[in-house]
């Protein structure tokens, strides 16, 4: 509540600064010097007024002399050893096993950047190919936001199904002691994750195409490669525009409720349906055990009344033959 209520006014400047740039672009290039100052107090503002009000909570709850504790992670390994310290056994590993983690990690990461950059070459061909086409203007603005939806899918896919799972994989690799220092390098590493998964095409296009646009131009001129529309700055600036309202909006509520609310359904109708099928196919089979066991039965019997009424027949056609066989048996 205290960060959404410190968005307040920022976001109504925002509201106005962009009203302003539909009316006159002149006089926005003015205010923005203005904008990014008052960002930059309004964040330091922001963030003691949070230690103010972080520290009254702590002492209304009496809260202000706990300290967290170090606890050890259970999947921690290592070699056992005595600590010179306390003097009592404790595992520990050489830091230079980790130190040669974290260049594994770097390495990692400089892939990262690396198929990203791939993916910017290709979100560029897209832009360059339907700014090199001959189409009406609802088309071009057709094409550049599906492109612009496309990627911004595309960066959600990867930071979650991808970088997530690799940072937590790199982390779980480091081997950290205590449970602080692994959700402390986890943070780390998922924001440079995510950060170079989601920034990278707006850092190279607002701090590299767009201010050296006719040189790369130029040069690609030089190289063989024409376009039949010249380099415009700002088409390009609407553009990089266009791409970050379609991934902080469309595609950020899309994903959102995709992942939020469709997937969860989905999984919880496909369990219902599974335990459905299960408990249907446990009567089914239940009943017919059940069945054969009574034909079972039955036929058990029916085997025993016949053989009663065969030797109830016998005695009756020999009636000597019990008498005798029970004195027999009396005698012995």
């Amino acid at each position: 509540i205290f960060y959404t209520t410190s968005l307040v006014l920022p976001s109504l400047l925002g509201v106005g600064m962009f009203s302003v740039s539909l009316l006159a672009e002149s006089q926005t290039q003015q205010l923005l010097p203005l904008f990014a100052a008052f960002m930059a107090v309004w964040g330091a503002l922001m963030i003691k007024a949070w230690q103010r009000r972080q520290n009254k909570l702590a002492l209304d709850w009496g809260m202000t002399n706990t300290h967290s504790a170090d606890v050890v992670r259970k999947e921690f390994y290592g070699r056992p050893r005595t600590s010179p310290v306390t003097g009592e056994a404790e595992l520990w590993y050489p830091d230079w096993k980790r130190a040669f983690k974290y260049c594994v990690t770097g390495l990692v990461m400089l892939v990262q950047v690396a198929f990203m950059t791939a993916m910017v070459t290709a979100l560029y061909a897209g832009y360059f190919w339907i700014q090199s086409t001959e189409m009406s203007v609802y088309t071009n603005f057709l094409l550049n936001m599906a492109n612009s939806t496309a990627w911004g899918i595309c960066l959600e896919l990867l930071n979650w199904i991808v970088w997530y799972q690799l940072a937590s994989a790199l982390n779980r690799f480091e081997n950290h002691r205590t449970v602080q220092d692994h959700e402390n390098r986890l943070i780390i590493k998922v924001f440079i994750f995510f950060f170079i998964d989601c920034f990278l095409w707006f850092f190279i296009l607002a701090f590299f195409h767009i201010p050296f646009g006719r040189q790369i131009e130029s040069t690609l001129a030089s190289l063989g490669l024409h376009f039949d529309k010249p380099f415009e700055r700002q088409v390009w600036m609407a553009r990089l525009g266009l791409t970050i309202g379609a991934v902080l909006s469309i595609t950020q509520w899309s994903m959102v409720f995709f992942a939020d609310a469709y997937v969860p359904y989905m999984c919880k109708s496909w369990m219902k349906r599974r335990e459905q099928r299960r408990r249907q196919a446990r009567s089914d089979g239940g009943g017919a055990v059940g069945l054969d066991h009574a034909a079972r039965e039955l036929q058990r019997v029916e085997a025993q009344r016949s053989g009663a009424t065969s030797i109830a027949m016998e005695q009756r056609t020999r009636p000597g033959l019990g008498v005798a066989g029970a004195g027999g048996s009396g005698r012995m």
